[in-house]
């Protein structure tokens, strides 16, 4: 009995000391100082990038009060030639500084948009689609229809069809402005007047000819 108890007092006396001689904490004095890690004063290139050298755009550079007006007088042009060129303005082609995926165009007024043009038979024969999403509500409406009714129309669907099909090309085609006849209501932005030449507003200089070299080596009967 007497031997159990001494068993037990020298392996609390051990537990004891084991918890009497644990290591003490370091001194304040010699501990390193804690410092917050120092947040990123501005999102610029240099700060967050200091090794790339590709530019980026800035909020300036996206910002819409440093961006340029245009209007264009749409009279005599030919649709197709001038909506690639307004596109190349919507989305900032015309810059050195044309980045894709990023806003960098101007904004565009295009007046007199009844007044454009087609060639061949186009007027004719070019078919506008529209759907109400109900079975049976497709309409079909030809080019000189639709050009007397909302001219509009034809001019925005003809731009949006030469930007890209996602969000990108739905907030590029927010700085297109159209409108039917010579007066609209951006004269407080001070539009630069846009010309276009070549094929979009002259004819074409030669004409294709299309006989066979070959007919009068041919025999006819």
């Amino acid at each position: 009995m007497s031997r159990l108890l001494l068993l037990c007092a020298v392996a609390l006396g051990s537990a004891g000391a084991y918890v009497l001689t644990a290591p003490a904490a370091p001194s304040r004095s010699r501990a390193a100082p804690l410092r917050m890690e120092e947040g990123v004063a501005s999102l610029g290139l240099q700060e967050t990038m200091p090794n790339q050298k590709s530019w980026m755009p800035k909020a300036d550079d996206l910002a819409l009060d440093n961006k340029k007006w245009y209007v264009v007088d749409a009279e005599g042009l030919r649709l197709g030639r001038m909506a690639s060129e307004v596109a190349k303005i919507l989305l900032g082609k015309h810059k050195a500084s044309y980045t894709p995926g990023a806003t960098m165009g101007d904004f565009v007024v295009i007046t007199n948009c009844e007044k454009v043009i087609v060639t061949g038979k186009k007027a004719e024969t070019k078919l506008y689609r529209r759907h109400s999403g109900r079975p049976g509500g497709m309409k079909v409406e030809v080019y000189k229809d639709l050009q007397q009714r909302i001219p509009e129309r034809i001019v925005e669907k003809a731009v949006v069809g030469m930007l890209p099909k996602n969000s990108y090309g739905r907030e590029l085609f927010r700085h297109l402005k159209v409108y039917k006849g010579a007066a609209h209501p951006h004269e407080a932005q001070t539009p630069e007047a846009l010309t276009f030449g070549g094929l979009t507003s002259e004819p074409d200089s030669r004409v294709l000819d299309l006989q066979d070299p070959d007919a009068m080596f041919c025999a006819t009967d």
